[in-house]
């Protein structure tokens, strides 16, 4: 009898049978299955899987080893062998390929996973998991379950493998000879023997050298080298020792037409379409963009910030925004961390939840570790987590994803420019597929005075920002920039700047963007740091036209030097003006910035002359005509 339902239903009747059920994409399980090998699955925990949007018309598996023991035959032939040599089991499930043969697990006599990808039989237990009935192969085949009538078909009413059993199936598993005398067909069984060798390059005495012992039945050893000879030969006339096309005369018509020349016109120009920038002039849909920073810079506090503005609609930083869909993908910190941060800048700029409602989406990597991309078998591969997090895109229509940090994504070595091209082309792919912008967030090489040099020095090989399109680099304020601005050296670790950027699709900015951090208090005594933007303090703020004609007429009125160590430097007439304390350091810095600007602008100039002791010695003077006179 065969069944055929929908897989949720088939699994919340598996569930119900006290068989420990999981869900799965494909043949990867979408949870940590391992954890199942050692309990049951809830009815909570089931309601969960079967309810919840993450798993919706994804496929089953069941954990085995507790309940059952499953057989896998990938071959019509292994199928036929096991119905003949293993204890008849009532209940089976047809694969895309084969069968699995269902068996009860003995608690007496437990048995191991063991999958070989060259074994033709295969055996589900401890460690183990299969795919459930009522899933659907990539193929398209279902998985169908079949309960032969008349006999039990509960799971505990089935026979239990033994240890003989499996001896039967690990001799079965053995690799046979392809030539084997007592079979049938051994004519045929020669020519795809010398065929295949023929084509791996070796020369006949290689391959008749393999064929030792082999003899056909009813020939001699000679008589039976003579047959291989013949293949041999024909094997060679018909051309298998040439090396294989590498694409069909089809692909390389396709592969001629997508590579000849083309003249260039660019026809109407204002019907180009234009570059989709997402959020200012970082995010960029379809393209990969990368943070980089030292520790502490703000870049996670900047980049959450950003997220809620383009969630909300609403510009946060200044930057105008429609509303995006924007998924947070932090793999550092908690989830309820990542709350209170968002709750703190929303608190901070009286956003609503209905403000983004829908629009933001955040997983935590510190509460399920997962990874797109890891070395196995000491080579860089990338893992079915890219394909998932594509079509959760795809699905949400997410116009933004930001991974934080980019080195959690991944378990590959940063150094090694080869993994780290593989990985980060993937992102760039997810971008392209996904119709949305990636942002990576990454640390920074080393640090100077709280600032890296250049982007250029983001840690690790230069694949990452190499492929990117563009790259904003955060700085902490420095000591110096925090005097000339009036920021208490205690304070400038609040103020960071975005500059030094790498921009390949739009011109580089000639301003910095300033951001100081806040302290904001939630409801539940937490205080979190949220950026606002910041403005760098103008020196002519205040200042008007009066003031200028007031310096001027100070300096006309004495002799005072460019130098700012002499004791008539001419900051001190500025300062004498403007009542201001010279000897500040914030107030020294603003003189200095409004001195030049009015020697630019030739409303004072420098000249050269000798003083009294006749040393020669640099001056400030009015510059062009007077504006006004002073008054006699």
């Amino acid at each position: 009898m065969i069944e055929a339902v929908e897989p949720a239903e088939k699994a919340r009747a598996l569930f119900e049978e006290g068989l420990t059920i999981i869900p799965a994409r494909e043949k990867i399980p979408l949870v940590n299955w391992q954890k199942y090998q050692g309990k049951e699955v809830s009815e909570d925990e089931f309601e969960y899987f079967a309810s919840s949007a993450r798993f919706t018309g994804c496929n089953w598996a069941i954990v085995t080893g507790k309940e059952v023991v499953v057989v896998d035959a990938d071959s019509a032939e292994a199928e036929a062998w096991v119905k003949e040599h293993l204890p008849y089991t009532s209940r089976t499930v047809a694969t895309a390929r084969g069968r699995h043969f269902y068996y009860q697990a003995n608690p007496d006599f437990p048995i191991t996973n063991s999958t070989d990808p060259d074994s033709k039989i295969d055996v589900r237990g401890n460690g183990g998991i299969v795919i459930a009935a009522g899933s659907v192969h990539s193929s398209g085949a279902v998985y169908e379950e079949t309960i032969d009538q008349g006999v039990p078909g509960d799971w505990r009413e089935l026979p239990m493998l033994s240890a003989t059993d499996l001896e039967k199936i690990t001799h079965e598993n053995q690799p046979k000879p392809l030539l084997n005398a007592s079979q049938s067909g051994w004519h045929d069984e020669m020519i795809r023997y010398v065929g295949a060798q023929v084509q791996r390059g070796l020369t006949d005495d290689d391959i008749l050298r393999t064929a030792v012992g082999w003899t056909q039945p009813g020939y001699t050893d000679q008589e039976t080298f003579a047959e291989f000879k013949v293949a041999i030969k024909g094997a060679r006339d018909k051309g298998w020792d040439q090396a294989p096309e590498v694409a069909t005369a089809e692909e390389i018509e396709q592969i001629t037409d997508a590579l000849a020349p083309m003249a260039l016109d660019i026809g109407n120009i204002s019907a180009l379409p234009k570059r989709e920038w997402v959020y200012g002039r970082h995010y960029i849909r379809k393209f990969l963009s990368v943070t980089v920073a030292a520790g502490g810079t703000g870049k996670t506090a900047l980049t959450l910030t950003e997220a809620m503005a383009m969630a909300s609609g609403i510009p946060l930083l200044g930057i105008e925004t429609p509303k995006r869909k924007v998924w947070v993908w932090n793999l550092e910190d908690p989830l309820d961390e990542l709350k209170r941060r968002l709750a703190g800048i929303a608190v901070h700029h009286g956003i609503d939840a209905d403000d983004y409602a829908g629009n933001l989406f955040v997983n935590s990597g510190r509460d399920s570790s997962v990874v797109i991309a890891e070395n196995r078998g000491g080579e860089p591969i990338i893992l079915p987590a890219a394909d998932i997090i594509l079509n959760y895109i795809k699905q949400h229509k997410i116009d933004v994803i930001i991974v934080d940090p980019f080195v959690s994504s991944h378990k590959l070595n940063e150094n090694d420019n080869g993994a780290m091209d593989l990985v980060v082309k993937t992102w760039g792919k997810i971008a392209e597929r996904g119709n949305c912008a990636v942002e990576l967030v990454h640390h920074v090489r080393k640090a100077q005075n709280g600032q890296s040099a250049s982007y250029n020095d983001a840690r690790g090989a230069s694949s990452l920002t190499d492929a990117a399109r563009h790259v904003r680099r955060l700085m902490s304020m420095t000591y110096e920039e925090a005097r000339n601005a009036g920021v208490d050296e205690a304070d400038r670790w609040r103020f960071s700047r975005e500059g030094d950027s790498k921009d390949n699709l739009a011109p580089p900015s000639r301003d910095s963007s300033w951001r100081q951090m806040i302290s904001v208090q939630l409801s539940n005594g937490d205080n979190v740091g949220v950026p606002e933007s910041w403005q760098w303090p103008d020196p002519f703020d205040e200042i008007t036209l009066q003031d200028l004609h007031a310096v001027q007429a100070e300096i006309r009125s004495g002799e005072w030097r460019e130098d700012v160590r002499a004791k008539n430097w001419a900051g001190i007439a500025v300062a004498n003006v403007l009542e201001l304390d010279h000897l500040v350091e914030e107030n020294k810095s603003k003189i200095k910035q409004l001195l030049s600007t009015w020697i630019q602008n030739r409303e004072l100039k420098v000249v050269e002359r000798a003083d009294n002791s006749r040393h020669m010695r640099k001056y400030i003077e009015v510059g062009g005509a007077p504006i006004w006179k002073v008054p006699e």
